[in-house]
């Protein structure tokens, strides 16, 4: 495990070094692994590693029978919480259960042709979008577990005991509930694999007028199929878009078409889901630790924050997830005060500190912590600016102007100090180059904190300065 551990901080620094087929190996001994109970928490862990290498190199993954089954409703998995059932979404907790009821059902000699057909595919090309091999071999699989699957819910709903039991056997309600969702998305699989080829690759930003003319052609299609609910189209759509909002001028204009959802419009259906992700969002920001957020996250949680409330009090749609605002909101506000205001002069001043300390013969080992030092204090004046656009929606704009202030008269002082200095021709013996580093210094960190115009009286003076000082 030692070793395991080892190579892991090894891959963490190398890891854009690495080649992309070095990439694709280990991501495949890695997943190959985790069928292994006791290296499941050690292969995730690796896998955590790796995954902003995955994300630019597209390895392809090791395929498994579950995977393949998977494959409909991959978009859609979510952490749910306890309890609670997230609509539009399916837990990664349910999916074992879920699995095992499935297996039961199906043949086992079947079982074992369908992964030797696996091993013998030839996998996809490194970067690879999509894996072809996944619905040329789960066409079967999804069809004759969605059938299945069909007939036990059926069973359960005609009778109470059977329901009961099943119930049991899964764990709870919430593993029932999602049985219920991905039955139906096991049905619409094919008509999934449509929308997944407009919507592909994932995520998708804004969209086409093909892309939209394509979404309302295959929903409107699959809702006079009666092939299954056609509702959860609308689950992937939304799954696949980096803003799910601009979706609701396409589902609003189906009007009454079926979802699958009794009393639910396509709109309402979207409303719905975008509400449960709103409030997942929200609980996931209540939940995270402020000492664990360093400043640039924080500034984005706070953006996304401010972006998605904006769009749910313009569509109407704010008072649904509000409990869940609110702790988010106090939560945000406690991050800003430690992740971004916490230690934020010291570390603003410290890149100024480090040039103006910078002898002009230093080696290369000093030039490159001046250099990090100016790039953590410039860091954190560009998250503080990101967070005080939008900090009166969180409460902070007091505490984020205040400290802006009071760094605009600090590094004016430094300022002012460095410039009496040259003055005096304290740094006559360093030449006019490294004064000129120094003053770019403190007038690029001015500018950032304070503006160019608070910023061009200490340009101008120390130019004008600089160019007194002996040639």
């Amino acid at each position: 495990m030692t070793d395991l551990a080892s190579e892991l901080r090894d891959i963490e620094r190398k890891l854009f070094e690495m080649p992309d087929e070095k990439v694709a190996q280990l991501t495949l001994l890695i997943e190959r692994s985790r069928a292994i109970v006791l290296s499941a928490s050690i292969a995730n862990a690796a896998l955590g590693t790796l995954r902003p290498r995955l994300v630019k190199t597209r390895p392809p993954r090791y395929l498994t029978l579950q995977r393949v089954l998977c494959h409909p409703f991959e978009d859609l998995l979510v952490i749910g919480e306890d309890g609670i059932k997230p609509f539009g979404r399916i837990a990664r907790a349910s999916l074992a259960p879920c699995w095992e009821l499935i297996l039961s059902y199906l043949d086992a000699a079947a079982v074992k042709q369908l992964e030797a057909s696996m091993r013998a595919a030839p996998a996809p090309d490194i970067g690879a979008i999509e894996d072809p091999r996944i619905p040329r071999l789960g066409a079967t699989l999804w069809a004759i577990a969605a059938e299945k699957l069909r007939q036990e819910l059926t069973q359960a709903e005609a009778n109470a005991e059977h329901r009961t039991a099943l119930v049991a056997r899964l764990g709870n309600e919430q593993v029932f509930a999602d049985l219920v969702d991905m039955t139906g998305l096991l049905e619409m699989a094919g008509t999934i694999e449509k929308l997944r080829e407009v919507l592909s690759p994932k995520p998708v930003g804004r969209l086409l007028e093909d892309q939209i003319e394509e979404i309302k052609q295959i929903y409107t299609e699959a809702a006079g199929s009666g092939k299954g609910p056609p509702g959860c189209l609308i689950a992937v759509t939304v799954a696949r878009l980096t803003d799910g909002f601009q979706a609701l001028p396409i589902f609003d204009s189906l009007a009454e078409l079926p979802t699958g959802v009794n009393g639910m419009t396509p709109g309402k259906f979207l409303r719905a889901m975008l509400s449960g992700d709103s409030k997942r969002f929200f609980g996931n920001v209540s939940r995270t630790d402020p000492a664990k957020v360093d400043d640039a996250r924080v500034a984005d949680m706070v953006g996304d924050f401010v972006s998605l409330i904006g769009r749910l009090k313009k569509d109407g749609m704010a008072d649904g997830p509000q409990p869940e605002m609110e702790a988010a909101s106090r939560q945000l506000k406690e991050m800003v005060r430690v992740g971004v205001l916490g230690g934020g002069d010291e570390k603003v001043l410290g890149g100024i500190d480090a040039v103006l300390a910078q002898p002009p013969d230093d080696d290369e080992a000093g030039k490159q912590a001046v250099f990090d030092a100016k790039m953590e204090a410039e860091n954190r004046v560009y998250a503080l600016q990101r967070v005080a656009k939008v900090a009166v929606e969180i409460g902070a704009d007091k505490d984020v102007n205040g400290a802006l202030k009071q760094l605009t008269t600090q590094i004016d002082g430094t300022g002012s100090t460095l410039l009496a200095d040259i003055k005096a021709g304290k740094l006559n013996a360093e030449g006019q180059a490294a004064a000129r580093t120094k003053l770019f210094a403190a007038v690029r960190m001015l500018e950032l904190v304070a503006g160019s115009q608070h910023a061009n009286k200490l340009m101008k003076d120390g130019m004008a300065a600089i160019a007194k000082m002996p040639q």
